[in-house]
C-alpha cells in the first residue's frame, strides 16, 4: 500500500483578514485540518504536513501575514502550510510542487522550524 505523507484542503475564500475572519484562516478550518492530521501517521523521521490552499486574489497581490509565517507547527511534528494558488492550472500545479516537494525530506522541516 501507499503511505499518506500529507493532506491538502482547498478553500474558496480569502486567506487575508476579513470581517468574518479578522485573523485570516477561520478557526473551523484549522480544527478540521488538525483532525485530518490526527488521522495520519507519517513514516518514522518524517513530519506529517497539511496544506490549506486558498485562491489568489488579484486585488490583494501581497502575501497575507498568515502565508508569510507559514508553516505553522503543531504537536508531534505536524505542520500546516497556508498558501494562495494562482487561477491557471499549470501555475497552480507549479506552486503546489514548490510547497510540497520540500516536505519530502525531514531536513527541509528542521531548516524551516
Amino acid at each position: 500500500g501507499s503511505t499518506i505523507k500529507g493532506v491538502v484542503d482547498a478553500k474558496y475564500k480569502s486567506l487575508h483578514p476579513s470581517a468574518s475572519s479578522p485573523n485570516g484562516p477561520q478557526r473551523d478550518d484549522l480544527y478540521q485540518m488538525a483532525a485530518y492530521l490526527g488521522r495520519f501517521q507519517s513514516p518514522t523521521g518524517m513530519s506529517t504536513w497539511s496544506l490549506l490552499a486558498y485562491p489568489f486574489d488579484p486585488s490583494r497581490p501581497e502575501a497575507s501575514v498568515v502565508e508569510q509565517n507559514s508553516p505553522w507547527s503543531l504537536d508531534e511534528g505536524r505542520r500546516i502550510i497556508f498558501a494562495t494558488l494562482p487561477h491557471t492550472p499549470a501555475d497552480a500545479v507549479a506552486r503546489l510542487r514548490s510547497l510540497v516537494i520540500p516536505t519530502v525530506t525531514p531536513a527541509a522541516w528542521s531548516a524551516r522550524a
